[in-house]
């Protein structure tokens, strides 16, 4: 089979992918995906990377969040991805190496990014944690969880423990360059409430 990706192939998995994460909370929602994809696609751009491969494993990579009969998302993800490009016409070597993307994206299971196009996809996922947008998706986050803004099982531990670690696991130089200038917002954003809280 051909290995191409027109506009039409893209469609129809974004199509697809809408349904899916239609039932999702909406801190992992198709404008999620979406933003992953052109995340994905600017660092591919500066990487050299597969754009192909990139924006599909973006596009698919959280729909099996909900619902996951594997152990994690990412594995759930990654067996309902290689059915949905199976059946859109996508080349087997695309299928795999999307499939490997997406096991990867989440280190939940001990996968680790290996491919250029997995290490891409890790990153562009964690930069869609930072900055403005990570802040609203933080927020977001924690209304499905329940999570007060600070102290224990908050935001601010969820930022702590998690969003600030990211930087130090990110693969690619231009995702370290993207991600500083976001993340020092978001220090400055934590600082800022702090100092309110103080006030009160």
């Amino acid at each position: 089979m051909e290995n191409i990706a027109t506009t039409d192939h893209l469609q129809q998995v974004i199509r697809v992918a809408q349904g899916f994460y239609a039932r999702k909370d909406r801190a992992h929602d198709l404008d999620h995906a979406l933003r992953v994809r052109e995340w994905g696609k600017k660092l591919a751009k500066e990487e050299g990377a597969d754009i192909t491969v990139i924006e599909l494993a973006a596009l698919l990579h959280d729909i099996g969040r909900s619902g996951a009969v594997e152990k994690t998302h990412a594995e759930s993800s990654a067996g309902l991805a290689v059915n949905i490009l199976y059946k859109t016409g996508y080349a087997e070597n695309i299928v795999l190496r999307v499939k490997e993307a997406i096991l990867s994206h989440s280190r939940e299971a001990g996968h680790e990014p290996n491919t250029l196009e997995a290490k891409i996809l890790y990153d562009a996922d964690k930069l869609d944690f930072v900055g403005a947008i990570g802040l609203g998706r933080l927020f977001t986050l924690a209304g499905v969880q329940g999570w007060p803004l600070v102290g224990e099982n908050s935001c601010e531990t969820f930022y702590q423990e998690k969003i600030c670690s990211y930087q130090k696991h990110l693969f690619t130089k231009a995702a370290i360059a993207y991600f500083e200038p976001m993340f020092l917002y978001m220090q400055g954003f934590w600082q800022e409430l702090h100092a309110e809280r103080l006030k009160l």
